[in-house]
C-alpha cells in the first residue's frame, strides 16, 4: 500500500514547515484534522483545500463547510467569461486519490478561526505503507506559528477604604453632690395643719357683708321726673269706658294740633 507524503510551508514564516504523510484513500477531512493538530490549531470557523497548478494558480476547492460560491468561468458555447454559483465538495466525502493528478501535486490550504493563514502543499514523495504506524500522521516538524499577542486582563482597580476616623471620647463629668442626692420635702408638723385648717372655715362660715343700693332717679329729656306722672288708674276703675277713651284721646293727635 502507498502513502502519500506532502510538505507543507508558509512563505510568512521563515523556517516553518511540516510533513505529512496521508494514504490516498482518505479524505481531506483526515488531512485537515492532522494539520490543525501539528500545529496547535483551534477554532475552526473555515478551512478549505485548493487544488493549483505548478504555480499554485487556485481551481478546484474543497470545503470543511457547505457553502456556495460564485466563479468566473470561460463558456464555450458562448465564447465568453460567465459568473457561475458552485457548491464546492465537502471534506468529509472527498478522497485524495480522487484529485490527485500529478505525482508532484500542489494545494493551498486555508485556516480561517482567530487568525487567518494560508499555507502550501506539495507532494514530493509516494512511498510504501508502514504497517506499525497509524494514518494520517505528522512525520517532520520544523518551526512554530507565533501565538496571536494576548490581551492583557486590566486588573480591577480597588477601591480605597474609606479612613478612620478617630473620635475623641468625651468624658461625662461625675455629677456634683448636691444633685445626686435626692430631694428631701420637709413635711409640716400636724398640730400646724389642724390650725391653718380651722382658720380656712372660720374664714368661710363669716356671712358676706350686704351692700346697699341707692336708687338712682332717671330724669326723661324733658325734664320732669317720675313723681311728677300722674299716677294711672286702674282701668277697672272706670266704670264708662267712654270716659276713659275720652281723657286719654287726646295722647293720638299730633303735635301740630297743640
Amino acid at each position: 500500500m502507498l502513502v502519500y507524503r506532502f510538505r507543507l510551508i508558509s512563505e510568512e514564516i521563515d523556517n516553518f514547515s511540516r510533513d505529512y504523510d496521508v494514504l490516498p484513500g482518505q479524505t481531506f477531512l483526515d488531512f485537515h484534522s492532522v494539520i490543525m493538530e501539528s500545529m496547535d490549531l483551534t477554532q475552526c470557523e473555515r478551512a478549505s483545500f485548493f487544488m493549483t497548478d505548478k504555480k499554485y494558480k487556485k481551481d478546484k476547492e474543497i470545503s470543511l463547510k457547505t457553502e456556495k460560491r460564485q466563479v468566473r468561468k470561460y463558456d464555450d458555447d458562448l465564447d465568453e467569461v460567465i459568473n457561475q454559483t458552485i457548491t464546492p465538495p465537502l471534506m468529509r466525502k472527498a478522497k485524495l486519490k480522487e484529485f490527485i493528478e500529478d505525482p508532484h501535486q500542489k494545494m493551498i490550504y486555508e485556516f480561517h478561526g482567530k487568525d487567518f493563514h494560508t499555507f502550501y502543499l506539495e507532494l514530493f514523495k509516494i512511498i510504501q505503507a508502514d504497517h506499525t504506524f497509524s494514518y494520517p500522521r505528522c512525520v517532520k516538524r520544523t518551526g512554530e506559528l507565533p501565538k496571536p499577542p494576548e490581551i492583557p486582563v486590566q486588573p480591577q482597580a480597588e477601591i480605597p477604604a474609606p479612613p478612620k476616623v478617630s473620635v475623641p471620647k468625651v468624658k461625662i463629668p461625675p455629677k456634683p453632690e448636691e444633685f445626686s442626692k435626692p430631694i428631701k420635702t420637709e413635711e409640716e408638723p400636724a398640730h400646724e395643719l389642724a390650725d391653718i385648717e380651722q382658720e380656712l372655715e372660720e374664714i368661710i362660715g363669716e356671712e358676706a357683708p350686704v351692700l346697699a343700693v341707692e336708687e338712682v332717679s332717671h330724669d326723661d329729656d324733658e325734664g320732669f321726673s317720675h313723681d311728677d306722672e300722674d299716677e294711672v288708674e286702674h282701668i277697672d276703675d272706670y266704670d264708662d269706658i267712654d270716659k276713659l277713651e275720652s281723657k286719654y284721646s287726646g295722647y293720638d293727635r299730633e303735635s301740630d294740633d297743640y
